[in-house]
């Protein structure tokens, strides 16, 4: 499966007494290819301080649950979009207000989310293999809504591999237009993961 989107934000809280909550909405669904009332298999891996979402069965889980993805009615379009809230004990190993990482992962219409705690280490990076392309490889710090990138593309001697956004609003339009592009949505300062490029494209 293919790295279409990470998100970085801290752990929220529900209930009580409270209890941690993994709050995921429609851009983080409709990056895994999520759709509203389908079925979603959840691995929990306490050791790994892991959580597996899919929307497949695991092949050799043993502790897995099920649930169905909710919807909210879009004010603008109208139309209902995914997203996923659920929280309990099942999460303890998260700590409330910790920064956790969201990695989406797509292949066709297979999607999986999965969610640890912030991995960052200062003096490593881990690189982003990219597809291969003869092109100029364009990574975009703070991308906005991706003028540039697509100013660049449309010439057609680069393509689009990551864009590095704050604003989900924005990161939103990045996974419409880039969408063979892995885009990162949070604090530039909690991104780790870079993707191969030849040029950095930079407006801060």
């Amino acid at each position: 499966m293919n790295l279409k989107l990470k998100k970085v934000y801290s752990v929220s809280k529900k209930g009580k007494p409270e209890k941690p909550r993994l709050f995921l909405q429609h851009l983080v669904c409709e990056a895994a290819g999520f759709t509203p009332k389908g079925e979603l298999f959840i691995s929990i891996n306490e050791s790994k301080e892991e959580i597996v979402l899919q929307n497949f069965p695991f092949n050799d889980s043993n502790e897995v649950f099920s649930v169905h993805v909710a919807s909210r009615k879009s004010r603008l379009s109208g139309k209902e979009r995914p997203l996923v809230d659920t929280a309990g004990d099942k999460y303890a190993f998260l700590d409330i207000n910790q920064k956790i990482e969201v990695n989406v992962y797509r292949n066709g219409n297979k999607g999986q989310i999965v969610i640890r705690p912030l991995e960052y280490q200062m003096l490593e990076n881990n690189t982003i293999p990219t597809p291969k392309d003869s092109r100029i490889r364009v990574l975009s710090v703070c991308a906005g809504s991706g003028i540039g990138t697509a100013a660049l593309v449309d010439t057609n001697y680069f393509s689009a591999v990551q864009e590095i956004e704050l604003e989900e609003d924005s990161a939103e339009v990045l996974l419409h237009n880039f969408p063979n592009s892995t885009i990162f949505n949070g604090d530039l300062r909690d991104c780790n993961d870079i993707a191969e490029a030849d040029m950095a494209f930079v407006t801060l």
